[in-house]
């Protein structure tokens, strides 16, 4: 298809010949959408990133065999797979298709709760930002981070993704099998051609076309989408028992910890966990959750903990964490603002049980110091 001319007309009336032209390369379109996501931006608005060169793992206890150029996601909580290519690579022909698919599939197989919160973390460590203070900005004062990172992790299992595929021409055949895999696939797959065009002088210009966004797939799918109300016992018997009758009776164990402790346990809404709730002064707590990853685990939520008072500061957080360490062993991570978790079946040592019982009310009792 060939590309007409862009006329620009200035405040002084005076014309500028926008022409068709090419990126400078695959690096600087990649910084350009990380920088400014509304590029490619749908009808699910405004896109959070994540991080760029986001590792995809290929078995539960891989590091990352595979890169993905970017990791964004919506106000919603839908995490969007963003792979990019100049037309001028051969590769955008059908072998980004598998690429992207290989990512999809093996990232939402062997993806752990917590780790997109993590990933974000560490960007805006990396970028020098203040990782809480951006993500409000993001969601807006009303919206809970919480609930929102339950929400990304729940939507991230359950397959409920974007796959989008950047370039600046998008080739016919790519088209095509696109706009069949959105109608097919429970996933939105779109792909977004980024027509370049530049003056004389240098000034660029960007014409983002959308492929893929029909309104019968958008129907189906949100139709589809709607999660059916689940009980706790239902939860445990679909999402746990699967691992075994320990990993239930922790489940047992956990719940009994949590009320016993005058708190609840209660299934989220986004049906990813079941998570512990506290009454504070300062309002809820909800310092651990169960979650079906790792075989069954318990994490110490740091990553919501640091927005209260109580734990804002490092040395609070670590001191929380060192605790847990003692009790439980060796966490998943040492990620002060991340989700470190254990294996939920050391619950069914008494012992441990009863440590962890006074673990929950100390950090009560610190919450409750400062308000």
């Amino acid at each position: 298809m060939t590309r007409s001319i862009i006329y620009t007309v200035d405040v002084a009336g005076a014309l500028t010949a926008m022409r068709p032209s090419e990126p400078r390369s695959e690096d600087f379109m990649q910084r350009l959408v990380a920088a400014h996501p509304e590029l490619i931006a749908d009808h699910d608005g405004a896109l959070l990133l994540i991080r760029r060169e986001q590792p995809i793992a290929d078995s539960e206890d891989g590091s990352g065999r595979w890169s993905l150029d970017h990791l964004f996601v919506t106000r919603n909580g839908i995490p969007v797979l963003v792979e990019l290519k100049r037309a001028v690579d051969t590769r955008l022909r059908r072998e980004v298709i598998g690429q992207m698919l290989d990512y999809a599939a093996n990232g939402t197989a062997y993806w752990q709760g917590g780790r997109i919160a993590e990933s974000f973390a560490a960007s805006m460590a990396e970028l020098g930002r203040d990782a809480d203070t951006e993500l409000a900005s993001f969601l807006g004062s009303t919206s809970d981070p919480q609930q929102f990172w339950e929400q990304v992790d729940a939507n991230f299992a359950a397959g409920r993704i974007k796959m989008v595929f950047v370039a600046d021409t998008i080739p016919r055949e790519l088209a095509r099998i696109v706009e069949f895999l959105n109608e097919q696939m429970k996933a939105d797959v779109r792909a977004v051609e980024l027509s370049w065009f530049e003056s004389e002088s240098g000034v660029t210009a960007l014409t983002p076309r959308i492929i893929g966004e029909t309104e019968r797939a958008q129907t189906e799918k949100a139709a589809r989408s709607a999660l059916p109300p689940i009980t706790r016992d239902a939860w445990i018997a679909e999402r746990l028992s699967p691992n075994g009758p320990e990993l239930v009776e922790a489940a047992g164990h956990f719940i009994a910890m949590i009320e016993g402790g005058g708190g609840r346990a209660e299934v989220t809404s986004a049906q990813a966990s079941i998570v512990a709730m506290l009454d504070a002064p300062g309002g809820m707590l909800y310092p651990l959750r169960l979650v079906p990853e790792r075989k069954g685990s318990i994490s110490l939520t740091l990553a919501y903990l640091v927005n209260r008072p109580a734990f804002a500061a490092t040395e609070a957080r670590q001191c929380l964490l060192d605790d847990l360490v003692e009790i439980v062993g060796p966490l998943s991570t040492t990620n002060l603002q991340g989700f470190p978790s254990f294996d939920a079946r050391k619950l069914n040592d008494p012992s441990i049980r009863a440590a962890m019982s006074s673990y929950l009310r100390d950090l009560r009792t610190r919450a409750e110091a400062v308000v």
